[in-house]
């Protein structure tokens, strides 16, 4: 199998690559934002938060909590949340709290190039020269989907053959079992 070949598009200010290249306090904050871009997704995806919910992860976003960051970069758990919210605050990324986790959205990540196929992400920064200022699209509520398990086992213990398939869907934040796409984000 051939191994992707990936480049990334990047739009960076000049405030906010300074921050990037500075190695105070002996962190590599462009090794922290790249380690963050290696697991943003390139496609929406669905995942599980817990055995009746899941969240939409949008493209050019990751979820991951500050213990996941901590390992990954081998720092501090106390130091993570500084590195993000620097980052935030330059508009580098913003995130969502979900649960224990939290969905970043990386905004100087314009997209990917993957085996020649481009992968835009649409909450990219953008410049407008008329206007003379970088801008973002917002980005939306994180959308949490509650999964239906309604009770297919009978008194027996097995799955009753008429339930396997025919879930109900109650409306459109519900997603039945049998049509759900369920993924594990990578550490």
């Amino acid at each position: 199998m051939e191994m992707e070949k990936k480049h990334y598009c990047f739009t960076l200010s000049e405030e906010q690559l300074k921050f990037l290249r500075s190695k105070k306090y002996k962190i590599d904050r462009m090794e922290c934002f790249m380690s963050l871009v290696e697991l943003a997704e390139r496609d929406t995806k669905l995942v599980s938060i817990s055995k009746t919910q899941q969240v939409e992860i949008l493209r050019g976003q990751v979820m991951v909590d500050n213990t996941q960051l901590a390992k990954l970069w081998n720092k501090d758990r106390k130091t993570v949340p500084k590195i993000i919210e620097a980052m935030e605050s330059l508009g580098i990324s913003s995130s969502q709290k979900v649960g224990e986790n939290r969905i970043h959205t990386l905004h100087s990540l314009s997209g990917w190039y993957v085996n020649g196929q481009f992968y835009g992400n649409s909450f990219a920064q953008k410049r407008y020269a008329e206007k003379n200022a970088i801008t973002h699209k917002e980005v939306p509520p994180v959308r949490v989907i509650t999964v239906e398990s309604p009770d297919d086992t009978n008194k027996d213990g097995c799955v009753s053959p008429q339930h396997s398939n025919n879930f109900p869907i109650g409306n459109e934040d519900k997603v039945s079992s049998a049509d759900a796409v369920v993924s594990q984000p990578t550490p």
